[in-house]
């Protein structure tokens, strides 16, 4: 990363930290893209070097960070007003808050590739099981699901109509809109598949009736706007597996975590999370006399390259 580069993200913050992002305005729409040009257009970039300019660079580190919260908020809003177009007008051409539909499409099939790679397959119908050895997904958690849930509705209109899909976000209004939208896109069948949990994930200890069906869903996404930075996102998937009021480990099923990143500059718009920091995740034993490992990392593959994201599968140890 150049100076130049440097100097434009330190502004880019400056300017659309003192507007109203939810307004829509032509500026901040050319501001929004110019900053997502700018970080594709360094998709090249050695990785290590934008790492270590974020770590050691306090100013463009905060900046980032800021630019990261601001993005998904203009995400979040963009979405939210999508979706009340398509609510008010049941014939209002959906496809047109859908472009990004295709890039989608890819990135899940990459997913649920690298599952099927572990013999995790998703249920198609009521008694598919391909072999005895086969790890069969009934019930899918999605966190960070947004007002356009549209992973979930690939996922449970494309590869898993048997699958029950528990959404889980942290507004309302998006949870509300997401149902209306999936009513109207889904068929009546796959729509009762669909569960909406106004929830935010971070919260410690989860709502017993959160934490119920967490423990039910054999498969956990975590969508890439999830977490403003690192820690975060380190942090809540701790309170994923470790769920009740003094953190003690209690013994559950096999379940495998699909982890959304970002590498380069990329994570300037997505908060980067590494392998080898979520197998570094630890909890006390009961006993209070060891260590236990939290997550073991199965896979780790580059999904969307045109977004710079990475999905990185884990499971519960």
């Amino acid at each position: 990363m150049n100076n130049s580069m440097r100097d434009r993200l330190i502004q880019l913050n400056t300017e659309l930290s003192q507007l109203d992002i939810t307004e829509f305005s032509p500026q901040i729409v050319d501001l929004f893209d110019e900053l997502i040009t700018l970080c594709s257009s360094s998709k090249d970039m050695n990785s290590s070097s934008v790492d270590h300019m974020l770590q050691t660079d306090t100013e463009l580190q905060i900046s980032c960070e800021n630019l990261r919260r601001l993005f998904a908020l203009y995400g979040l809003y963009g979405e939210i007003r999508a979706a009340k177009i398509c609510a008010v007008d049941r014939n209002h051409n959906f496809s047109e808050h859908f472009k990004h539909r295709k890039g989608y499409e890819e990135l899940i099939q990459c997913e649920i590739n690298m599952l099927q790679e572990l013999d995790v397959y998703l249920a198609k119908n009521l008694t598919n099981n391909n072999a005895e050895t086969d790890f069969l997904v009934t019930k899918i958690a999605f966190i960070g699901s947004g007002p356009i849930p549209t992973s979930s509705l690939i996922i449970l209109n494309d590869h898993g109509p048997c699958v029950d899909i528990y959404n889980i976000d942290m507004c309302e209004e998006a949870n509300q809109l997401a149902s209306v939208l999936s009513e109207q896109i889904l068929s009546p069948d796959l729509f009762q598949r669909m569960h909406f949990i106004t929830q935010d994930i971070s919260e410690h200890p989860l709502p017993n009736n959160v934490r119920t069906i967490l423990n039910e869903c054999q498969v956990i996404y975590l969508a890439a706007y999830v977490g403003i930075n690192e820690l975060e996102k380190l942090d809540i998937l701790q309170n994923l597996v470790c769920q009740s009021n003094n953190d003690v480990i209690i013994k559950k099923p096999k379940q495998y975590f699909v982890i959304r990143t970002a590498d380069g500059l990329y994570q300037i718009l997505f908060p980067k999370i590494t392998p080898e920091k979520i197998e570094m995740l630890q909890v006390t034993t009961n006993d209070h006399k060891n260590k236990k490992t939290l997550f073991h990392v199965e896979k780790v593959r580059e999904t969307l390259s045109i977004y710079g994201m990475l999905s990185i599968i884990a499971t519960n140890v």
